[in-house]
């Protein structure tokens, strides 16, 4: 077995504080960045929960609003009968139906 010199001691000593000098400086940073972007965040959350408060607030001063205006019809009146031209519309079963169904849709 080989002898280890005082010297080759004191080098593996030196390396080895100096890499645990050099972990412990970057485990530093780290944690301060991480506890930057945490404040950051906390500040973010902050400012959510006041707007979800305002909203809140505006919504109860909408509900308030529409529950004071009369009631309004949207739309087409159901209790009435409208003519619709369906001569040239595709359509399935014959003329002469008794009822017909006609579909309107929107797509965009």
């Amino acid at each position: 077995m080989a002898q280890i010199s005082g010297r080759q001691v004191l080098i593996a000593a030196a390396i080895i504080g100096a890499a645990s000098v050099v972990g412990s400086l970057l485990v530093a940073q780290s944690l301060n960045q991480v506890s930057e972007q945490l404040e950051g965040a906390a500040g973010r959350l902050d400012e959510i929960r006041l707007a979800v408060v305002q909203a809140k607030e505006e919504l109860g001063k909408l509900q308030v609003a529409g529950a004071a205006a009369p009631a309004r019809k949207a739309g087409l009146d159901p209790e009435q009968r409208y003519a619709i031209n369906v001569d040239s519309a595709p359509a399935l079963g014959p003329k002469s139906a008794p009822v017909t169904i006609a579909e309107f849709a929107d797509f965009q």
